[in-house]
Order: structure tokens, then sequence, then C-alpha cells
């Protein structure tokens, strides 16, 4: 079921539509107000990781964060823009310590 709405999440972000263009590159500051590119492909590791692309050929990851606390938190890049993905929603923050203190506190 989490896999189901990580996916689920992970193509609302890409496909969500919005009045900007695609950007060159995706950063923090034009995620979220761009339009996002279609996936293409999506694979899953062995670990539970997921990497793909986009019809315009960008590349994308969505990796496990690995912590003490045996919380299920992802990272999703692509280009230079990234935010965390969880059961709790979307996270947006600089580093992963501060995103598993962000999931903490939404508890």
């Amino acid at each position: 079921m989490l896999i189901g709405f990580i996916i689920g999440m992970l193509l609302a972000v890409l496909v969500l539509p919005v009045s900007a263009s695609i950007p060159a590159v995706y950063t923090n500051d034009n995620i979220w107000t761009s339009t996002h590119d279609v996936p293409v492909s999506i694979e899953r590791d062995a670990l539970g990781n997921f990497f793909g692309s986009t019809e315009t050929g960008k590349l994308y990851r969505q990796i496990n964060i690995e912590n003490s606390l045996n919380i299920r938190l992802q990272k999703f890049m692509i280009d230079e823009a990234f935010f965390y993905v969880s059961d709790r929603g979307i996270i947006n923050a600089p580093s992963n310590v501060i995103a598993l203190s962000i999931y903490l506190s939404l508890g």
C-alpha cells in the first residue's frame, strides 16, 4: 500500500498541470510552479528505490533514506530539485536529518 502511495505521489508530482512551461533545469525554486514532465519509464530496484526518465529525457530518482528509527522516508530528485516522500505527505527540507525531524513533528 505504501509503495502504491509513493508511486501515486511521484506520478502526481510529475504530471500535475500548472501554468508555466517545463524548465531547462528543475530546481527547488521552480519545481512546484513549473509544468511537470511526463514520466516514460519507472523502474524499481531490489532495495525499493525508484528511477526512470521523462518525456524530455530528464532522469529522476526516488531513494530510501536509511535511518535508525525505521521510518520509511524517500528522497525524490530530478535535476537540481529534491523533496521527501513519506506516509505523512511530501516534506520540503534541505537535508535528510531535517526531513526526519519534520516527519516526527507531523506525528
